[in-house]
């Protein structure tokens, strides 16, 4: 959409104009500077696996907000949920619990971050977040690895 472009587009490659045709560097950091903008955590996880609560109600209370992320880790506990323990060490994002229906199959269950609120700002559909999770994970899994950095020797220019 043109106004999604005057808003979140950028030239990340310093050429002087934003190319979303032909300038993977302008596509990308356009990317980026939208999910900034949306409150995306640099290192924080999308979601958690989790046990959510057995109890049908403590379990709604949970859903209630839908992928708006407004629960503690400490509060997930106290309405039921195991979380794994690096869920339970945030401290800058809150969670959403998210349910994801899986036609006849019992749906399936995910605790959301900030940023996987974030990635909801583009299409509010979790499902769409989970694809596109999904396809970044794919991604980075295809990624050549990073070259080791090494020092320079003493002396070196």
């Amino acid at each position: 959409m043109p106004s999604s472009i005057a808003a979140h587009a950028v030239d990340f490659d310093g050429d002087g104009r934003i190319d979303l045709h032909s300038s993977t560097a302008d596509v990308i950091g356009s990317v980026a500077s939208f999910l900034a903008r949306a409150g995306w955590q640099r290192g924080l996880p999308t979601h958690f696996e989790l046990d959510v609560p057995v109890d049908t109600g403590e379990r709604a209370a949970l859903l209630e907000p839908d992928i708006l992320p407004l629960f503690s880790p400490q509060e997930f506990v106290e309405h039921g949920a195991r979380l794994p323990d690096e869920a339970m060490a945030l401290e800058s994002s809150k969670l959403a619990l998210v349910e994801l229906q899986n036609g006849d199959a019992a749906p399936g269950y995910v605790a959301g971050t900030t940023n996987f609120y974030a990635i909801t700002r583009y299409n509010w559909s979790s499902y769409y977040a989970m694809a596109v999770i999904g396809l970044g994970e794919a991604v980075r899994r295809q990624r050549p690895p990073a070259p080791p950095v090494t020092a320079e020797p003493a002396g070196t220019p």
